[in-house]
């Protein structure tokens, strides 16, 4: 529950009502990393993946827009020699949402937890 109380820090939620859902995208993320790493336990030293992970997750499919699958973002429009620009608050990708990507992506970090058996 750590985790999912920091996840909704940083998304600014303070009732219950995502929590399953938040929850879920850890209980995704520490799993792959679990199976990954050959481990029962899930290193504390990888909880900002978890962390982020569950963020990314929860922003992306919040914001989701049906009809395309990346978010498009307008930075900048401009008529008539007039233009304005807009400053980007946050973005995520369908490969922040990927959890093999993202696993990908830090691999060599993960990697340092993995037990082997033999």
């Amino acid at each position: 529950m750590e985790l999912l109380k920091k996840v909704k820090e940083r998304l600014g939620i303070t009732d219950t009502s995502e929590d399953t859902k938040i929850q879920g995208y850890i209980d995704d993320v520490i799993d792959k990393i679990k199976s990954i790493c050959n481990r029962i336990d899930f290193p504390e030293e990888l909880n900002y993946l978890a962390i982020n992970y569950a963020k990314n997750c929860y922003i992306y499919y919040k914001n989701k827009d049906d009809s395309s699958n990346e978010q498009l973002q307008v930075t900048s429009a401009s008529d008539n020699g007039q233009s304005v620009n807009f400053k980007t608050v946050e973005t995520v990708t369908k490969d922040d949402v990927d959890i093999n990507k993202v696993v990908e992506k830090n691999a060599d970090e993960i990697s340092m937890y993995a037990y082997m058996r033999w």
